[in-house]
């Protein structure tokens, strides 16, 4: 894993964003920008960021990497924002990577600092990269993932263990990613919970969903503030993520 993290910038703060963002995406996806047979995004990257990306020895990789840290702070953010403000310029291997917020960007969204964290183990194993951003200083973090096809093959006694009938319900029409992904992150806040001193399984969290979709954790066993937990949850095809964070 390697953390990044952004230059400095304006003092002035209109919002004050505290959160964590998750995005997992098939490198397969982004080919076509790589090879060239398909003109970069100019909505996600900017111009110095797509020509950088392009000239990687593995470029799918980078595009892929780039377009995870933006959905990623935009997950972590609540909202959405121009993806070319936030430029990701990867490189495969580097210990440090750079990462760029526009000035007008930082100020208007009153961010001191984006801190990066890219799980590069996965491209290896699956040909996906993760990415987990935050917007907070977490004293300690998790990140959890399951098989979609294993929470399909096992969906009844999942949901019976680990669910509520409220939150089945609010699972929506992408039932067994979302289930996966759930799961996933019960899972990982179980192990929040465990690093507390307190032992919890996963079906004791209840997770619900904000109005924009993203999910919130609901209940929780006693042990650790609610208020101080993040969430943050994405999926491939295949795999689900489940991220949770505890705040310093």
């Amino acid at each position: 894993m390697t953390m990044g993290q952004s230059p400095g910038g304006e003092d002035r703060t209109v919002h004050a964003p505290r959160g964590i963002g998750l995005d997992a995406e098939q490198v397969t996806r982004f080919e076509k920008l790589a090879d060239g047979s398909r003109p970069p995004w100019r909505l996600v990257y900017s111009a110095r960021e797509a020509a950088h990306l392009a000239a990687q020895p593995q470029a799918a990789a980078a595009f892929c990497a780039a377009f995870c840290c933006k959905e990623a702070l935009y997950k972590a953010l609540g909202e959405h924002y121009s993806f070319p403000k936030f430029e990701c310029l990867f490189r495969a291997g580097a210990l440090e990577q750079e990462f760029v917020l526009a000035p007008d960007f930082k100020g208007s969204y009153g961010i001191d600092e984006v801190r990066v964290r890219l799980d590069e183990q996965f491209l290896a194993e699956r040909g996906e990269f993760v990415v987990e951003v935050y917007l907070i200083r977490p004293a300690v973090s998790h990140l959890e993932w399951l098989r979609v096809a294993a929470a399909e093959a096992e969906r009844r006694r999942i949901e019976e263990e680990h669910f509520s009938p409220r939150e089945i319900d609010g699972l929506g029409s992408r039932r067994v990613q979302s289930l996966a992904g759930a799961l996933a992150l019960k899972r990982a806040l179980a192990r929040l919970w465990a690093g507390a001193g307190v032992a919890a399984a996963p079906g004791e969290f209840e997770v619900g969903h904000h109005a924009s979709g993203a999910p919130r954790l609901v209940a929780a066993p006693g042990g650790v503030a609610l208020a101080d937990v993040y969430v943050s949850i994405s999926h491939t095809r295949q795999w689900a993520y489940g991220l949770a964070a505890a705040r310093r």
